[in-house]
């Protein structure tokens, strides 16, 4: 009977050193796991401000595009008008001096004859 105590009693010892060689065992393994996941949290968090870096950098050199953008546009759209005007001007020019041509010219031909008389001997001085 003690024999079998003492067989008994080295098999709970064993079973018990057992256990605390894999209670030992996951303690390590839980100190790397966390040690990694510590690790890996770094390394996500390094992204993650490099993410929210890249963001704010897109988005001022988005905002720095539209504005160059707008200004081309409205320099452009500033040029475009004074050409437009010149143009418009330039039309109106024209178009007072063809009707005062066409004007002259109708007067002309219904001048009375003294008005011609006039308008002949001044043309002849000018010559």
């Amino acid at each position: 009977l003690s024999e079998s105590m003492a067989s008994r009693e080295k098999e709970i010892q064993s079973d018990i050193d057992d256990a605390i060689a894999k209670y030992n065992e996951a303690t390590a393994r839980m100190a790397e796991a966390e040690k990694n996941k510590s690790q890996a949290d770094q390394v996500v968090k390094e992204i993650m401000d490099s993410i929210d870096k890249d963001k704010a950098e897109l988005q001022q050199t988005l905002k720095t595009n539209a504005a160059n953008s707008m200004a081309r546009a409205d320099k452009a759209s500033a040029n475009t008008m004074k050409e437009l005007e010149v143009i418009a001007m330039a039309k109106v020019e024209t178009f007072i001096q063809e009707e005062a041509i066409k004007r002259g010219l109708n007067e002309l031909r219904v001048l009375k004859k003294d008005q011609q008389k006039k308008f002949m001997d001044n043309a002849i001085a000018s010559l």
